[in-house]
């Protein structure tokens, strides 16, 4: 192991691919993912980070990092991660901090985990903690199809050894949302675990109406019922219908989830790994939900979280969103695997991921130069 990993260059590419499968639910129908991807090298090593969006913001956190962050990079010793991140924090506080500006900082953030993964030899799930790999994972399904087509969807994943499922609830009408319930338990069995997301797209009173509509179908938990901004509202959800709450992938900081500890008014925390801004302030939120004894299901972001959930002691699922990983659109080779419903990290040093960018250059989005000269914001 080194003593330092002077970082010799940083550069972002930005890819606009469309999922391998439809996506929508009931606020949202997504055409396209973009991936803001970093590279950094250090002698010989080369790492590659990623943030991500949901189709809007790309060209945004792609500039902000060409222009503002990345040449701040050079020369910079990568084994201070921590340092590092603080710096650009604050460099960017003024700008507003949240979205743009965190998936700014995940993408620098994981190229640097990666880079120092790679110069000692170890993988992230080691350099993270765990002492083995492997964790629970369920089978995401971003979709609305009918009730017939979803049972027979259902019924296939379970076939295929996963035990969870988390399926898309908020339709005009409830009784839609429970005829798509009714399906899927009926599909997975009772034993199964069964969640459900309506993508902030409730307000309070349907949600207590669902919440109670749903009770029979033994949810392990409802998702983003409502705006995420609506802190005292999901403490309202849980303290009128007792159903488990799942929020964080629209939270932006450890500080917001910190908010929703205080309040009471979340049961399951989703921290995303790219909208908090990396790993680091990732292994931050996962301490706060630890001391408030809370588990740990993160959004999206399989290829890392596969490695970091077996690293902390709350870490509770992995999600798959089918048609979204890196390896569904092409991006990559897989990142992790999924035995009888459990999610194995790939083998080798960092995390593993084998990028296939120069196969994916229809779907790279041009940049350009860098527009200024960089200066920094803080003393």
């Amino acid at each position: 192991m080194s003593d330092t990993l002077a970082i010799d260059s940083a550069t972002v590419r930005l890819f606009r691919i469309p999922p391998a499968t439809a996506m929508e639910d009931a606020t949202h129908v997504v055409t396209r993912i973009e991936f803001i991807l970093v590279e950094l090298t250090s002698g010989d090593s080369k790492a590659t980070g990623l943030g991500y969006t949901a189709g809007v913001g790309g060209t945004a956190t792609a500039a902000l990092l060409r222009d503002d962050c990345l040449p701040h990079l050079i020369g910079r010793d990568a084994r201070d991660i921590g340092a590092i991140w603080q710096n650009l924090r604050d460099h960017l506080y003024r700008t507003g901090f949240g979205a743009v500006t965190t998936l700014a900082l995940a993408a620098i953030d994981t190229a640097l985990w990666e880079l120092n993964g790679l110069a000692d030899g170890q993988p992230l799930w080691q350099r993270a903690g765990a002492a083995t790999p492997g964790i629970p994972a369920y089978a995401s399904l971003i979709d609305l199809r009918p009730p017939g087509t979803l049972g027979e969807h259902l019924a296939t994943l379970r076939a295929e050894g996963y035990d969870w499922f988390k399926i898309k609830v908020g339709l005009p009408n409830l009784d839609d949302d429970l005829a798509r319930l009714a399906a899927a338990r009926e599909a997975i069995g009772p034993d199964a675990k069964l969640s459900v997301d309506a993508n902030m797209g409730l307000d309070l009173e349907e949600a207590v109406r669902r919440a109670r509509a749903f009770a029979p179908f033994n949810l392990a938990w409802f998702e983003e019922p409502l705006p995420a901004e609506d802190i005292l509202g999901h403490a309202s959800l849980r303290a009128q219908t007792g159903i488990p709450v799942a929020v964080g992938e629209s939270l932006y900081t450890p500080d917001e989830i910190a908010l929703y500890l205080r309040a009471e008014a979340v049961d399951i925390v989703q921290a995303d790994i790219a909208r908090i801004g990396g790993i680091t302030p990732w292994l931050r939120t996962a301490d706060l939900a630890h001391a408030a004894g809370l588990p740990i299901a993160p959004h999206y972001m399989a290829e890392w979280a596969v490695h970091l959930l077996p690293a902390i002691p709350n870490g509770l699922v992995l999600e798959n969103v089918l048609g979204a990983g890196l390896a569904d659109v092409g991006l990559a080779a897989p990142g992790y695997r999924i035995e009888t419903g459990r999610a194995l990290p790939p083998d080798g040093a960092g995390h593993g991921i084998r990028f296939r960018l120069t196969e994916n250059t229809a779907h790279e989005i041009p940049l350009g130069p860098l527009l200024i000269t960089p200066e920094r914001s803080h003393k």
